[in-house]
């Protein structure tokens, strides 16, 4: 059958307290690139205080997808919002170093997973009160 660019992607998208999780699954290459960049982009429009990419589920990043990450991250720099990856493989972990791009693998996606897992904030409040305050 050979390679096939592209031959399975798919992002779940959910979020609670202000996180957007972005759960990708499959191989992130030139084809599929652009749908992620598409999502991330809407997400972004949403107004979420951050961005988390679960990539326990990604079994393949080529360049083109490293280069998706990376804009998402400088979109939140510039935006205001916070970004992080999580359950980075080892994969990608060797594909961050060789690029000295390891950055975008931030401690702060542990934080960000852990407020997406909290309990839902108090009914009339929008539990992003503390979005500019660190950890």
């Amino acid at each position: 059958m050979g390679f096939q660019p592209g031959f399975s992607f798919d992002i779940q998208d959910d979020r609670r307290n202000g996180v957007a999780r972005l759960a990708l699954r499959g191989e992130l290459d030139v084809a599929t690139a652009p749908k992620l960049e598409k999502h991330l982009q809407q997400v972004e429009g949403d107004g979420v205080g951050a961005v988390l990419l679960d990539l326990r589920d990604l079994t393949f990043v080529d360049s083109t997808g490293l280069h998706t990450f990376l804009k998402a991250r400088s979109r939140a720099a510039d935006n205001g919002h916070r970004f992080a990856l999580v359950g980075a493989n080892a994969q990608v972990r060797k594909l961050l170093q060789l690029t000295a791009t390891q950055g975008v693998l931030e401690e702060q996606g542990v934080r960000l997973l852990a407020r997406f897992t909290q309990r839902s904030s108090a009914p009339g409040t929008s539990g992003d009160s503390d979005w500019n305050q660190d950890g």
